[in-house]
């Protein structure tokens, strides 16, 4: 199911976050668990910016900027939550339970559970243009991104041609 409201919100956090506007305790603070919509839920724990510190407070600017291959990922990620499309990847478990459990199994296999996974999931999909499933539908939202034409801005203009050449 699609939540809208939820997804916009997640897409304008991402874009904020990428761009460095936002730090990444403000993103944390919006309220998401509520929302039924699986994309919202990958987009806020599996993103681009997952890997950031949840003990330090911080901006994606300056030392911490995204690389350029995590910035076209967070493009992306804009791109798709500004869809109607569903998320067609599995679903990772949700809440601390299931996240404690999915660590505690990755120890106990030495990462091997954590690798057997990563594979399983590449192959429901094209991974270069995770979140979008197919190829195809990337380009198509590519070639009408009503989110970026509604208001322009050179930042975001530059941030959706990164998205074009990934």
């Amino acid at each position: 199911m699609i939540d809208r409201d939820a997804r916009n919100r997640m897409a304008e956090g991402v874009r904020h976050l990428a761009m460095g506007l936002i730090t990444n305790f403000e993103l944390e603070e919006e309220e998401f668990s509520d929302s039924v919509d699986p994309a919202v839920h990958a987009a806020f724990l599996g993103g681009p910016w997952y890997p950031c510190h949840d003990l330090m407070r911080y901006r994606l600017s300056g030392k911490n900027k995204l690389c350029p291959a995590v910035r076209r990922e967070a493009a992306r990620w804009v791109l798709f939550l500004k869809t109607d499309l569903p998320y067609e990847w599995p679903v990772e478990p949700r809440g601390f339970v299931g996240a404690c459990g999915l660590v505690l199994l990755n120890l106990l296999s030495l990462g091997f559970l954590a690798r057997k996974a990563q594979r399983q999931f590449a192959r429901h999909g094209d991974m270069t243009v995770w979140p979008f499933i197919r190829r195809l539908d990337f380009e198509a939202t590519l070639t009408k991104p009503s989110y970026l034409t509604k208001s322009p801005s050179r930042r975001m203009q530059t941030v959706t041609a990164e998205a074009a050449s990934a």
